[in-house]
């Protein structure tokens, strides 16, 4: 597959309950950014399965097959695959391009970091939160696939940030190592707001870099 090279791409990294959706809908609303998630085709392959019911370590066994079968960056490849697909859409209907921008979560493996930076416009912002708090935030969003108690929570976390993780494995901890920005969120939601705000505003988009 032949690299899309002329778009700009943040891709985002975090803990469990961090809130990276928070990032995220910043890019998407205030700054016209389409969002895609490298989760979408471990959910798809569930959706294959015909599993409805499934926990979040069902998705990380999920998710560390597809690793193993079809390469550590199969979950990168697969979404700018997507992205590739939609573009040539838009150009189909004569639609303006919505892709110049996009920003990319559910990154858990190195490999899919080394995969995305091959875009020369490709920044990595992770988003750190002590576990206690995102347990908290965790129950209070209460998706169906999320640990309900504070053991099974270390469980899937331990994992998820790569302890006793091979290199197919969930690599977060590793992964928040290669950021270019690392935000932390341990206090209210208008605090961590103000500082995506001051990281993509006033750092980012000040310098002129974002979506040249």
């Amino acid at each position: 597959m032949e690299y899309i090279c002329n778009m700009f791409i943040i891709g985002v990294v975090g803990q469990i309950a961090s809130g990276k959706g928070i990032l995220v809908n910043y890019l998407t609303e205030k700054l016209s950014f389409t969002s895609f998630s490298l989760s979408t085709a471990v959910h798809r392959e569930i959706e294959k399965k015909g599993i409805k019911k499934y926990t979040r370590q069902m998705l990380q066994d999920v998710g560390d097959d597809l690793r193993r079968e079809y390469g550590d960056d199969v979950l990168a490849k697969r979404i700018l695959r997507q992205i590739e697909s939609d573009k040539i859409r838009y150009n189909r209907s004569s639609q303006l391009n919505q892709l110049n921008r996009v920003v990319i979560e559910g990154i858990r493996n190195l490999a899919e970091i080394e995969f995305l930076k091959k875009n020369s416009n490709f920044i990595l912002i992770g988003v750190k939160v002590n576990r206690k708090l995102r347990f908290k935030r965790l129950l209070q969003r209460a998706k169906p696939w999320d640990p309900k108690t504070y053991s099974d929570f270390v469980k899937v976390d331990r994992r998820d940030l790569g302890i006793g993780q091979n290199k197919s494995g969930q690599q977060v901890g590793k992964c928040l190592t290669y950021c270019d920005y690392v935000l932390t969120n341990n206090k209210d939601i208008n605090y961590f707001e103000k500082k995506v705000e001051n990281l993509l505003i006033h750092k980012l988009f000040s310098g002129g870099f974002v979506g040249k």
